[in-house]
This record gives C-alpha cells, sequence and structure tokens, in this order.
C-alpha cells in the first residue's frame, strides 16, 4: 500500500470568485500542505488566509517549482481555522 504523499511549504495561490458582474480574480500567499491521492488534490491551507479563500470555485497554485490549475469540489474549514479544499485537476 502506497500512503498519499504530502508537500508543505508556501505557495502563491491565484483564485476565482463567481460574482453577479461575471469571475473575480484575487490571489494570497500562504502556508500550505498539499495532498495527492488517487482521484484529487487536497490542499490543506493555514492561517492567516483570505477569509473569501473558501469561496473560490476555481484555484491555480505554485509550489516546488510547479504549478497546478484545479476546480475546487469541495471545501471544510478545520478546528484550528485552516481551509481543506478538495481539489480536481484541470
Amino acid at each position: 500500500m502506497v500512503l498519499p504523499q504530502r508537500v508543505n511549504g508556501k505557495a502563491r495561490i491565484d483564485y476565482t470568485q463567481d460574482t453577479l458582474f461575471g469571475p473575480l480574480a484575487k490571489h494570497a500567499e500562504c502556508q500550505v500542505s498539499l495532498q495527492h491521492t488517487p482521484d484529487w488534490l487536497v490542499l490543506d491551507v493555514f492561517q492567516p488566509l483570505p477569509e473569501d479563500l473558501q469561496d473560490a470555485q476555481t484555484v491555480v497554485f505554485a509550489l516546488e517549482g510547479r504549478r497546478t490549475s484545479a476546480v475546487v469540489k469541495d471545501r471544510q474549514r478545520l478546528a484550528d481555522h485552516s481551509l481543506r479544499l478538495e481539489l480536481e485537476t484541470q
């Protein structure tokens, strides 16, 4: 059994939110932990983080020199106030 690999570091996250006036592009730099699973990616974003990141529809992030583009499939606030995003890569 191969356990999913976790990558930790600081990442620039570009994200979009749907608004009445169309998609709104934003970005933030945050400490993250990325876990690869067979079907999706799990991105944990730690404090401090922008409050509106939990409303993101799509994200593009760069971590360890690798750029990833994904659609947010699920989101969850954790007990330590971090944010867990389940992502499907594009």
